[in-house]
């Protein structure tokens, strides 16, 4: 099959430095599993590259204009959730019409296929250059359970379904899980995929949106059920999750994430979060994105916190990752900043030099 290859997508898969037969996956594969990776791992916007290949990427080349939803500012339109969205201007839209807000319309609803191997077919080329390329190849999650549910539900709905329709709720839970590990399964048999990602946020700025009892009696086991699925692929769990989550991470843990991914660890304190799990789950951290675009930061601040993290977090035998927050638009973070933290992150540890 021939594919496209525009040239912000070459620059992307352009190998990075790594020592004599060695890839970049295997970098990655050492800094999770806490074997000893030779520098760390690292995601960073041009002109630096990455370590990694996020397939989500491929899913806006292979989406025509005509396939894409309006993006005038303040459109609306629906998804293939049945979900009215109203568009933002900014990398995702807000949901405003919920066909699930009455859990008693489940018998009737339709899920999109979303496991369709023909939904899958056309990233395989993508996906098998980015292995020859070396990269750690990371399949996106399209469902995402716990935005699902308060796309479909609507926020108030959902946070009142565990007490008005536990039944219900467990019943969607459950279909929207077997959903995802047939997703799970579909990256396996693709071949050339090494983790799967989820962008689920579970805090808000001062802890969880639910009491972490409700998480662990209807979302735990759920969660639990999507790990194992990835583990039985051969792929590592990826959890993106934003808010203050210290009360989540041990469950996490528990069943077996591989990866925390944060794009705002100082909200947290990263040393309480270094100190409490730094020897049990890999991290993957941004700057912190409320912090770092900030106005009256200077270049040094922002080196110097690129420094610490890497300090706090960092171990011998692995265990962090750097990244570049994917939208920088959308936070006033300027390409100057940008490059300044990619800059200190290749200087303390991200560069077989430093």
């Amino acid at each position: 099959m021939e594919i496209v290859i525009p040239k912000f997508l070459e620059k992307y898969l352009e190998p990075q430095p790594v020592p004599p037969g060695m890839t970049s996956r295997e970098i990655v594969r050492r800094a999770i599993e806490f074997d000893g990776p030779p520098r760390i791992p690292y995601s960073f916007l041009a002109p630096f590259g990455s370590d990694f290949f996020e397939a989500i990427i491929v899913r806006f080349l292979l989406s025509g204009a005509k396939a894409l939803p309006p993006r005038e500012k303040g459109a609306v339109y629906y998804d293939e959730w049945g979900v009215g969205q109203k568009v933002t201007g900014r990398s995702w839209d807000h949901a405003l019409d919920h066909p699930l807000v009455d859990l008693n319309r489940l018998a009737d609803y339709r899920f999109p296929d979303l496991a369709d191997p023909e939904r899958f077919a056309p990233y395989k080329p993508y996906v098998h250059l980015a292995e020859g390329k070396g990269k750690y190849v990371i399949a996106p999650d399209p469902v995402m359970m716990f935005e699902r549910m308060r796309s479909l539900l609507g926020f108030e709905a959902l946070m009142m379904a565990p007490y008005l329709q536990p039944r219900e709720l467990e019943v969607l839970l459950d279909r929207l899980a077997d959903l995802i590990v047939a997703i799970i399964e579909q990256w396996g048999r693709l071949g050339g995929v090494n983790g799967f990602m989820t962008w689920d946020d579970w805090g808000l700025q001062t802890g969880l949106q639910m009491k972490i009892e409700t998480f662990r009696q209807f979302y735990k086991p759920r969660y639990a059920r999507l790990v194992k699925a990835a583990h039985d692929c051969g792929l590592h769990y990826i959890w993106h999750n934003c808010g203050q989550i210290m009360d989540l991470i041990p469950d996490m843990i528990e069943i077996g994430v591989d990866v925390i991914q944060l794009d705002q660890p100082r909200l947290m304190d990263s040393r309480k979060l270094a100190e409490n799990f730094g020897a049990r789950i890999c991290f993957w951290n941004t700057v912190d994105i409320q912090w770092s675009a900030g106005p009256d930061l200077t270049d040094q601040d922002l080196w110097n916190e690129a420094a610490d993290m890497v300090r706090i977090f960092n171990r011998s035998d692995g265990g962090f990752m750097a990244r570049h927050y994917p939208q920088p638009r959308d936070i006033n973070l300027s390409e100057e900043r940008c490059r300044v933290l990619a800059e200190a992150f290749l200087q303390n540890g991200c560069s077989l030099s430093s």
